[in-house]
């Protein structure tokens, strides 16, 4: 059995954090998840996280998905969409 690396348990531990981020939103009804949105709440620099705001988080069995928004018929739509510089209480 190999080691993991340093960057590899890393990974591994924002990826299960992130996981259980989607998971409690969906419980309460959120699934409309930005990637960029939780990339920031872990400290992810903002011109990084922009890149990843027309990307949704799904969870999908016990791994989650990254997909396009405009990927998933139906569910997006623009009229809701939450500004990046909204503070949601």
């Amino acid at each position: 059995m190999s080691k993991l690396t340093i960057e590899q348990e890393a990974e591994i531990k924002v990826q299960e954090i992130m996981y259980a981020i989607v998971s409690l939103l969906n419980q309460y009804g959120i699934t409309d998840i930005r990637a960029g949105a939780i990339m920031r709440l872990l400290g992810t620099p903002e011109e990084e996280a922009l890149l990843f705001d027309n990307k949704k988080l799904v969870i999908d069995g016990e791994f989650l998905d990254l997909r396009d928004v405009d990927e998933i018929p139906g569910e997006h739509d623009p009229d809701k969409d939450i500004g990046a510089d909204t503070t949601l209480h």
